[in-house]
């Protein structure tokens, strides 16, 4: 099960990210404020949020399986890495919700530099437990 719920995950990141990247690739811009592709964004990175906790809280019980003790503690830390990252994202993005705010540029170079960051964590939390 906790196989299925982390590719549930992966997928929801996926179509979240694809939204404002494909717009912006159609338009030549990014999306307005307020409009549905933030709509839809915003909406698939709270469920991913939320998918990224099921597959942590499905995860526990198998933490002692000779699965998880043979491929080491490293794919347990980038996954762990990946979820506090992920919600550090979502608050930012949050926080890009808001009309008004001041620094904006920052918040949303902060955004993508946490989007890849969660990319890289994955990818390591997949391989490591993958490969070991």
């Amino acid at each position: 099960m906790t196989l299925w719920s982390g590719w549930a995950v992966l997928v929801a990141v996926a179509i979240a990210a694809l939204l404002p990247l494909g717009r912006r690739a159609l338009d030549g811009k990014r999306a307005a404020l307020g409009s549905p592709t933030l709509g839809w964004h915003v909406a698939l990175g709270l469920t991913t949020s939320a998918l990224a906790f099921l597959h942590t809280l499905l995860a526990l019980p198998a933490l002692g399986s000779p699965e998880a003790i043979g491929a080491g503690v490293g794919g347990l830390l980038a996954g762990a890495v990946a979820f506090c990252v992920l919600v550090a994202h979502a608050g930012i993005g949050l926080q890009l919700r808001q009309p008004k705010l001041r620094k904006r540029e920052v918040k949303r170079r902060s955004h993508v530099i946490t989007a890849i960051g969660i990319t890289i964590a994955v990818t390591a939390h997949v391989l490591w437990l993958r490969f070991g």
